[in-house]
């Protein structure tokens, strides 16, 4: 069991290697920045939830499925899509996701990432969340 466990380990950084991730410069740090592929039937999208005032909503996706280890999350990995006062492109996204299309989208891994290694980098989630990337107030779907 700890053989497998190890092979998992070292399948998932491969993973982390092999997806890019764009590190852009803040005011006051780094933020992490990926493009991910939700796969339809690989997420959904939590219906409870809603879309909620100022373009809020959140996607689930299977922890073994997200390019990047969380070893603190039993089972998903919440997108979120933070508040703000433009919805438009918020609605666009998740009218398209509520259809379960497969899309790309950049995602914000911020506050969450834990840097593990700089050279190569290599990062992990300290909780189970990230964030749909936002830039101006909108959804920004660029890295």
């Amino acid at each position: 069991m700890k053989y497998l466990s190890s092979i998992l380990v070292l399948l998932i950084a491969l993973k982390i290697n092999a997806q890019e991730i764009k590190i852009n410069p803040g005011k006051y740090s780094d933020y992490y920045h990926i493009q991910y592929e939700l796969v339809s039937g690989n997420y959904s999208v939590n219906t409870e939830y809603g879309f909620n005032k100022g373009g809020q909503f959140e996607v689930f996706v299977a922890k073994e499925l997200f390019p990047i280890a969380a070893p603190n999350c039993n089972k998903n990995i919440i997108i979120r899509m933070p508040y703000s006062n433009l919805e438009k492109r918020k609605r666009a996204l998740y009218n398209e996701l509520l259809l379960s299309n497969t899309i790309t989208v950049t995602l914000e891994l911020n506050p969450y990432i834990k840097i593990l290694k700089t050279e190569p980098l290599q990062v992990e989630l300290a909780y189970c969340n990230v964030y749909f990337r936002h830039r101006g107030g909108d959804y920004f779907d660029q890295l």
